[in-house]
């Protein structure tokens, strides 16, 4: 319909298979079929409009009509309900019979409305980063994945036998025994618990 390709459009909705299931059952049935096409042209040349407006500096009403296939006063009728109702920048000229269309720039307060979005927007991006950043630098305990929750951050080391097993570490004190190193480092702080040997 945006294309003014009205009859395609009349062949998906009132076509065999849809008058045997849907409009034969209708009470004076050609009237019915009348009846859509009509609106069907109508509603094509509303859509044509609404997408192509901005396209033409003008367009005559006698070429809308022989499009369409509808009578001029129709024609007239509809592009003035359009813009009485605003729906259709544009005014008619009656001795031409041709649609004239309005070039509407954005207001004022539109521009400022577009500048705001485009601020707010660098700024939550620039949010994102600086909370990003700080969770790269101060998250040792969690790491943050990659769809955005966290994780507990466990090491592991590749045996010989090519299996893995988790990282534990023994040293050796003072007295000559061995006390297991256990815990995890978060931002540079470690807790230990330690048994001795």
């Amino acid at each position: 319909m945006k294309m003014g390709d009205w009859r395609t459009c009349h062949s998906f909705i009132i076509n065999e298979k849809m008058n045997s299931k849907v409009w034969d059952l209708f009470p004076e049935t050609q009237r019915v079929r009348e009846m859509l096409v009509r609106k069907i042209q109508e509603e094509s040349l509303r859509t044509y409009l609404f997408t192509y407006s901005s396209v033409y500096d003008s367009i005559s009403m006698e070429t809308l009509s022989e499009m369409f296939e509808l009578e001029l006063p129709t024609v007239h009728s509809i592009i003035s309900k359009m813009i009485i109702n605003e729906e259709l920048m544009a005014s008619l000229d009656q001795p031409t019979q041709t649609v004239v269309m309005h070039r509407t720039e954005p207001t004022s307060l539109q521009n400022m409305a577009l500048q705001l979005a485009e601020k707010l927007g660098g700024l939550v991006e620039n949010n994102e980063r600086v909370f990003d950043l700080k969770q790269g630098i101060y998250g040792g305990y969690f790491n943050r994945d990659q769809k955005g929750g966290y994780q507990q951050k466990q090491g592991y080391q590749r045996e010989q036998r090519g299996g893995y097993q988790q990282k534990q570490g023994y040293q050796r004190d003072q007295k000559g025994g061995y006390q297991q190193k256990q815990g995890y480092q978060r931002g540079g702080y470690r807790n230990q618990n330690q048994s001795s040997y």
